[in-house]
């Protein structure tokens, strides 16, 4: 039986947010290249290989591949793209809770959306986390019930930490977060080209 081999890239796009000394969307990108892509590569079922995986900043219009996602990068939360650009409600709770770093919009028409608010993340690490997080979400197709996937082999062990409710600030992700995501690689979804 013939493997498909899959090559995933992570668009960053900027939507509004700004770089600072202490985080910088170049120093989130590297981090997801260094810490976490290396370790999303390899068969995955019986059906799928992942033979690359990077993030890459993008600015303007990009052309996605097959199994690619995208994360928009938005200054504050009053900037959320589906609030601002499609007609759509942050939850109460979003809009409060400053340990909410990012949200993603299942079922909306024109694709999914996934953005993470720029204000709330405090170091380039947990850049790179809400970015990885809001991306799993996007690819999974799962919203809330992400948080507590069980994941079975090959770690099936220390279960998600940087896709759990508070992910954004934990230092190391699992094995667990890398199994999820390299299987919701393999979902193919309607991605957003562009800022809406």
């Amino acid at each position: 039986m013939s493997r498909t081999l899959i090559q995933h890239t992570l668009w960053v796009i900027d939507a509004g947010a700004r770089d600072f000394r202490y985080k910088t969307i170049p120093d989130a990108v590297r981090i997801l290249n260094t810490v976490f892509f290396p370790n999303c590569l390899g068969d995955v079922g019986t059906n799928f290989t992942i033979d690359a995986a990077i993030a890459q900043q993008a600015t303007g219009t990009i052309t996605p591949g097959a199994f690619d996602a995208v994360v928009f990068l938005v200054r504050d939360v009053t900037q959320s793209l589906p609030v601002t650009k499609l007609s759509q409600t942050l939850t109460p709770t979003t809009v409060t809770n400053s340990k909410v770093l990012g949200n993603t919009w299942l079922g909306l028409a024109g694709g999914d959306l996934a953005e993470v608010f720029w204000d709330r993340v405090y170091s380039n690490q947990e850049a790179a986390n809400s970015i990885f997080h809001e991306a799993a979400h996007l690819k999974s197709g799962q919203g809330d019930a992400m948080h507590t996937a069980t994941v079975g082999a090959p770690h099936g062990g220390p279960g998600l930490k940087v896709l759990a409710a508070q992910g954004g600030g934990v230092i190391n992700p699992s094995g667990d977060d890398f199994d999820f995501y390299m299987k919701a690689i393999t979902s193919r979804i309607t991605l957003r080209t562009k800022i809406p």
